[in-house]
């Protein structure tokens, strides 16, 4: 997905906005809190003047009151006659005057028992207390007092003309003062009340008298109606009304148990806000003017700029098509006096240019090199498993336009490997030369010869019809290899195994094809090798029979399916015991007990039959360390050995880290081996040998006369004993020449001072023969099947006194 491009003039502009947009909003906030400022400055004056001015004018109010009366009291007094009466005769001549000329709204005069002497109006509670206050201070008394209107309540105390105390209340109207408080602060004012309650609100109003009643009241509209009486009392607040801004104060009068009186301040704020919205006015015309003119600068700033990246962005592309000499072409430097950023990035590019092209030859002489590399192998100059596969894969997709097959042969060469363990590398690398250009001359030029990898090569051959067509090929490879290939002073013969696979169907997978070749050649490398196998089907089976047996003898050695029965070996003169032979046993919970033969012969090169070995020794130990622990002290345990676990480089350590953790002498151990495990190499075997040898460990040499044995190797081995296979056992007495063979092996032997254990003893005139013609050890059914380890210790207690044989007779175990 492409990204939106914005040119760098248009970022910086938009950076340049940005800026400006930022610096707006923070002068607006400033300007903002400056009229805030500004109005909470202009409300504490305006509450302060008024509350002075009321002060002022209620005090102002006072005087005026008390100068009256006293010039009131003195005339009443200067009569001197008349008592009470003159004083109410004489109020009721100046109430009017009162009401004129000091906005007296109503008159009480009261005596000291409160009987009211005169009054213009009803007598109030709250004038009552003023008058009883007054009498008890003797002096004036004065109180703000509103109900449906606020007054000024003033009682003061006088004397009758025959000197009885007396008390004149009056209330006065507060118009004089609401006037006065207006033209000192050029307020509009007006006395209001509203609930006694935090909630109170101020849409609920009552205007009680106004300067200018309909101008507040069209104030008052514009107030939202949630806002509280409490938060406007605390930071006033401000109105607009048409094109003026008005400024709302409250200042608190007198409260009662139901309403509260506040004296309301509006102020004509217009001139502050006009001036506000001047300023911002202002600024915003600057930063607009600041803007335009940074944006014609960045522009024909950053348009040079912007062209000519564009310019090199356009011609980089052409380094990616290796269109060098174009791209130098293109004049990316300015013919300037001074040089810039951009003139040292196109100067890189040019540079760069050059690099590159050097570089994409070295890349094309590499890449050419490597394909060589990727394709053919360098030891032997054949082509390698990549070529193979890339050229088994098209004559694989010819098959339908050709009408031909394709075969593929398999090679493998036979005990390659004692050439390197021999000689050395080196030596085996020249072979592998030459084995190379042995197959490489018994192809058509049509067909591929490859090395796949190792000691492994193989021939995929084309426009073949059958299988048969691939046999004389195959018959000319091995004739090349029965000639000896002589290295300097070395001369080695060098056979090899080769499997074949063919296929006429274009659906073939060419792996396939490589996987089923492999299978027939080691069908041929179990056969002894030097021959080729043709694939079928049944040689898959017995893979995939072998791979089952194979994860089958894994879970089972996890499960401990596994266990070890034990055959006695006598000795043939005297019955005592000479030790037991190891067998493995298999107890699979479907198919029941499975015999070694069953299993071994699959598994013998297989890294879990080295595996279930080891656990077969580790058993070993464990029952010699209970025979041990019963007196049998020199009892000894015959161990067969695979062979994939005697050429095991990590058995002598394991040996020995068991006779460590065990606490056991070597000597108890028998190390049984076959005689194809021995001849397959016999240098290695002997060294393996003498290793263990030198451990302490004694070794069988099992089936003898079955195998490849002679005296000439036995000679050269430290084997410690011989036994004779059970085959030759059966028939000894039926037999002549079995009986020959077995009296003349048995003579060999014991002149080479070994040991000499029969195999599958059945009957008391086998065992007889048997110890006529010198055998040591006695081994069969004549004295035992093999028994369960778990019985072991059992068997011993019946069958065994002080390590004899308790009689001659046959005991078989079940």
């Amino acid at each position: 997905m492409s990204k939106l491009f914005i040119s760098v003039s248009n970022k910086l502009l938009l950076l340049v906005v940005g800026a400006l947009m930022l610096l707006s909003a923070g002068i607006s906030v400033m300007s903002i809190d400056r009229l805030n400022k500004e109005f909470k400055r202009f409300q504490i004056e305006k509450i302060a003047q008024g509350q002075e001015q009321l002060r002022i004018h209620s005090e102002v109010a006072k005087e005026q009151l008390g100068l009256w009366v006293e010039s009131f009291n003195d005339v009443i007094q200067h009569n001197g006659s008349g008592g009470e009466q003159a004083l109410v005769t004489a109020l009721d001549r100046q109430f009017d005057a009162l009401q004129i000329n000091h906005n007296v709204e109503n008159i009480w005069l009261i005596n000291q028992s409160g009987e009211l002497l005169y009054q213009s109006s009803k007598l109030e509670q709250d004038v009552k207390f003023a008058a009883e206050s007054a009498f008890n201070d003797q002096q004036p008394w004065y109180q703000l007092t509103c109900a449906q209107q606020c007054l000024q309540l003033m009682a003061i105390p006088l004397l009758s003309t025959n000197g009885e105390p007396v008390v004149l209340a009056m209330t006065i109207s507060l118009i004089d003062i609401i006037y006065s408080i207006n033209q000192a602060l050029n307020s509009e004012i007006s006395i209001v009340s509203f609930e006694n309650s935090a909630q109170a609100i101020m849409s609920d109003i009552t205007f009680i008298s106004a300067s200018n009643a309909r101008m507040m009241k069209q104030v008052f509209q514009q107030i939202p109606p949630e806002n509280l009486v409490s938060s406007v009392k605390e930071k006033g607040l401000q109105v607009k009304l048409a094109k003026q801004h008005y400024l709302i104060n409250l200042i608190p009068l007198s409260v009662s148990a139901e309403r509260q009186y506040l004296l309301l301040l509006v102020d004509d704020v217009t001139s502050i806000a006009e001036e506000y919205h001047q300023h911002r006015l202002q600024f915003l015309l600057s930063a607009l003017l600041i803007f335009i003119t940074l944006a014609i600068l960045v522009f024909f700033v950053t348009n040079p700029f912007a062209n000519r990246i564009l310019k090199l962005s356009n011609a980089l592309p052409l380094l990616a098509r290796k269109e060098f000499e174009k791209f130098r072409l293109i004049q990316l430097n300015r013919r300037r006096l001074f040089a810039d950023e951009l003139d040292s990035v196109a100067d890189a590019a040019t540079e760069l240019s050059f690099e590159l092209e050097q570089l994409n030859i070295e890349v094309e002489q590499k890449t050419k090199e490597l394909e060589n590399i990727a394709m053919y192998d360098l030891l032997t100059g054949l082509p390698n498993r990549n070529m193979l596969n890339y050229q088994l894969k098209k004559a694989v997709a010819n098959i339908a336009r050709y009408k031909h097959g394709v075969a593929v042969l398999f090679l493998d060469l036979d005990d390659f490997k004692k050439v390197n363990d021999s000689h050395g590398h080196g030596e085996g690398d020249k072979l592998l030369i030459e084995a190379a250009k042995r197959v490489r001359l018994s192809v058509r030029n049509i067909d591929l010869a490859c090395r796949f990898g190792g000691d492994e090569f193989v021939v995929v051959l084309s426009h073949v019809n059958s299988e048969q067509d691939t046999i004389p090929v195959a018959q000319q490879i091995l004739e090349r290899f029965k000639e000896p290939i002589k290295i300097g002073s070395s001369i080695f013969y060098v056979s090899t195994s080769i499997g074949i696979a063919f296929s006429n169907d274009e659906l073939t997978k060419p792996e396939q094809l490589v996987s089923q070749a492999d299978i027939a050649m080691y069908e041929a490398k179990d056969n002894g090798g030097d021959q080729f196998h043709i694939y079928h089907q049944d040689m898959y089976q017995r893979v995939a029979f072998r791979v089952m047996m194979e994860t089958e003898v894994r879970q089972a050695l996890a499960k401990g399916q596994f266990s070890i029965s034990l055959q006695p070996q006598v000795m043939a003169k005297n019955n005592k015991i000479y030790g037991f032979e190891a067998l493995l046993r298999w107890q699979h919970p479907e198919k029941g007990m499975i015999s070694p033969d069953d299993f071994i012969p699959i598994l013998e090169n297989s890294e879990h039959m080295v595996e279930l070995g080891y656990w077969v020794i580790r058993r070993c130990f464990e029952v010699v360390q209970q025979l041990q622990a019963i007196g049998l002290k020199n009892v000894r345990i015959a161990i067969n050995l695979s062979a994939g676990q005697f050429v095991d480089v990590n058995l002598p350590r394991y040996l020995q880290g068991l006779l460590r953790e065990f606490a056991l002498p070597a000597r108890l151990f028998e190390l049984e081996l076959t005689e194809q495990t021995l001849v397959k190499d016999i240098d290695r075997a002997i060294d393996m040998m003498n290793n263990l040898k030198e451990i302490g460990f004694s070794f069988a040499i099992d089936d003898f006369g079955t195998g490849y044995s002679s005296l000439a190797y036995i000679k050269k081995m430290p084997v410690d004993v011989i036994k004779i296979d059970k085959s030759f056992i059966f028939g000894m007495l039926e037999n002549h020449a079995d009986y020959q063979i077995i009296t003349s092996t048995i003579a060999m032997v014991k002149n080479l001072g070994l040991t000499v254990v029969a195999e599958g003893v059945e009957s008391s005139a086998q065992l007889r023969s048997l110890s006529e013609s010198n055998c040591d050890i006695i081994q069969g059914y004549y004295f035992s099947k093999p028994i369960p380890d778990r019985e072991l210790l059992e068997f011993i207690d019946k069958q065994v006194v002080d390590g004899f044989w308790k009689t001659t007779a046959q005991t078989i175990v079940s």
